[in-house]
């Protein structure tokens, strides 16, 4: 009588998605197209992104790749420099060349998330003040209004602005992004003139597509005490995660949210000094954030409240050598899965990024030129023609895109 080994494995449970599950990657316009020179970042100090991938050109190429890896959905952004070179100037080739764009993504049979403006801002616009000034939120909703009118009809999902706490972050508060000012009050202003812009936006689009599917990306970080006994962690803990989304999603009109997620943070109040604490057993990406696929739950969890559907538009890790990837996408995916289980309205998943490209620069000592931080499902060889190699990790995210399913 044959007896079963111990050391038999299970084998792994399947993690199924609903029907219809979005799953695809995403690119920003001046971090993947080249030859943007007429925006504010093009025109600032930072690294200029230059040729970056050649998107602009190798789009169709870059599409069959996503295709090819079994993605029903794309995430892309149009850089208003382009469509909007100089105030009331619209450049038809470049709106021709968007429509292009969304025809062949359509072509392929993706789902398509636009998003209308990813952090750059035309040099024109940011002369007169960029966000900091209420007379962008004018200039902004005439340059939406004429996307819907020339490609609105190819747009599945609209993203109206990315981040938006970012940029006033990193542009006004912390000054290492264009236009590199220090301030706390214009972040505030900033932010929500952002806020304000998005939810004008969100009008026009509605005005032109009554059933549009409009929202914006945030980013949200999990924040938690680094000593939960610690009164004063808590609360600082808890007041970041007040800040990053209630508020946010309180001042705004939404038909879905947009999640950004790459890590968490721990936070630590130590002689009236917050501090953020990274565990001994972490596991760091390439660009030292900790790796934490249960965030992404709790993050979901909370976001459960406003009873919206949730799409994740950007979760993606820095890994030159593709060690993390592939365990990253499906611990992250494992979690999403859970967020359903319990309620959460996730309908969709977007990996950052498709290519390797031009990331935005944030800690100069790692960061010199935008091209050090791999998180590309696809390689992108900058020494060698930017041919673009397929890397073993997203073998594993397309078995998960072909399946609707992993484990």
């Amino acid at each position: 009588m044959e007896t079963k080994s111990k050391n038999t494995r299970k084998k792994p449970k399947v993690l199924k998605f609903p029907e219809g599950f979005l799953w695809g990657a995403a690119t920003a316009s001046y971090q993947v197209e080249g030859g943007i020179t007429n925006n504010d970042w093009a025109r600032s100090k930072m690294p200029p992104a230059g040729l970056a991938c050649d998107h602009y050109h190798r789009y169709e190429e870059d599409f069959r790749i996503a295709k090819k890896l079994g993605m029903n959905a794309q995430r892309i952004s149009l850089e208003w420099s382009r469509i909007e070179p100089e105030r009331d100037v619209w450049n038809e080739d470049e709106i021709y060349h968007y429509q292009h764009v969304l025809e062949c993504l359509k072509r392929n049979g993706f789902t398509t998330f636009v998003t209308l403006q990813h952090l750059t801002l035309p040099v024109w616009v940011a002369k007169a003040g960029g966000w900091s000034s209420k007379a962008t939120i004018k200039e902004y909703t005439h340059y939406v209004s004429k996307v819907a009118v020339s490609l609105g009809h190819l747009i599945d999902f609209w993203i109206t602005v990315n981040e938006p706490s970012m940029h006033a972050s990193f542009g006004y508060n912390y000054g290492t992004w264009p236009p590199f000012k220090r301030s706390f009050l214009k972040f505030l202003k900033v932010y929500r003139n952002m806020l304000d812009a998005h939810n004008r936006a969100y009008e026009m689009i509605h005005g032109h597509y009554p059933s549009a599917m409009v929202g914006f990306t945030h980013s949200i970080a999990f924040n938690e005490a680094a000593n939960r006994r610690s009164f004063f962690d808590s609360l600082v803990a808890r007041f970041a995660n007040l800040a990053s989304i209630k508020e946010t999603y309180l001042r705004t009109k939404n038909d879905f949210l947009g999640v950004n997620y790459y890590f968490h943070n721990k936070y630590q109040l130590k002689l009236l000094q917050v501090k953020k604490v990274v565990g001994k057993n972490s596991v760091l990406t390439d660009k030292g954030w900790e790796i934490y696929p249960r965030g992404l739950y709790e993050v979901l969890k909370k976001l459960s409240a406003f009873k919206k559907p949730i799409y994740i538009t950007e979760n993606g890790v820095a890994d030159a050598r593709d060690v993390l990837r592939a365990e990253f996408i499906r611990s992250h995916v494992k979690e999403i899965h859970r967020a359903i289980k319990r309620g959460s309205q996730v309908r969709g998943y977007f990996y950052w990024s498709l290519l390797d490209n031009y990331e935005w620069p944030v800690d100069k000592r790692i960061e010199k030129t935008g091209y050090e931080m791999k998180f590309g499902l696809v390689k992108v060889d900058f020494e060698k023609g930017l041919k673009r190699i397929i890397r073993p990790s997203a073998r594993v995210y397309a078995e998960i895109c072909r399946t609707n399913s992993s484990q």
